[in-house]
């Protein structure tokens, strides 16, 4: 006699399958996977992060300390080696600036998943509504609203280009090419959004 072997997925019989299973439920479902996938993947990013800023702080404060303790040595040892040191110091400082500012990519980037999230809880919710997505003054709406959370340059261009009938492949190469000529005119700016 042969044992079923236990799994951890739970086994659905045909009379105990949702009475009510429509494609909209489905596609909601499916969003819901996808809103969920990326949370985790950004609870586990910010961790990283997390730990990329402290060793930064921690070197940028090392930095400063090994800086105060140059300059507390005696006079023939600083006219010899301080100018060097300093130099050095001075580089690791603006490489440590440097990285401070990159950082900011990770803040526009959460800023972004988390808006591409509310749009896929609002479209789950929006699907499964019939009344709402044979309407499509219901759509323009809907439109109107997630167009209305895009704060980033690149946000509000690529949804304009999607929604005005462009593939996601041309709305990305778009906005890629953008952001390059963008970058390159702003090199050392700071976006603030």
């Amino acid at each position: 006699m042969r044992m079923r072997a236990e799994t951890s997925e739970p086994s659905v019989r045909e009379d105990e399958a949702p009475t009510e299973w429509t494609p909209e439920q489905q596609i909601a479902h499916m969003l819901e996977l996808c809103e969920a996938q990326m949370e985790s993947a950004l609870c586990e990013s910010d961790l990283a992060v997390d730990a990329l800023i402290k060793a930064f702080t921690g070197l940028a404060d090392t930095t400063r300390s090994i800086g105060a303790l140059a300059d507390q040595l005696p006079q023939e040892l600083r006219d010899s080696k301080h100018k060097d040191l300093d130099q050095q110091l001075g580089t690791i400082r603006s490489q440590v600036a440097n990285a401070v500012v990159a950082f900011q990519f990770y803040d526009k980037l959460t800023q972004r998943l988390g808006h591409v999230r509310y749009s896929l809880s609002t479209l789950s919710m929006f699907v499964c509504d019939k009344t709402q997505t044979n309407q499509r003054e219901q759509w323009e709406r809907l439109f109107n609203t997630l167009r209305r959370l895009y704060r980033t340059e690149e946000e509000r261009e690529i949804f304009h280009l999607m929604v005005n009938g462009a593939s996601a492949d041309e709305a990305r190469a778009q906005a890629e090419q953008h952001q390059i000529t963008h970058t390159a005119e702003q090199a050392g700016d700071v976006e603030l959004f």
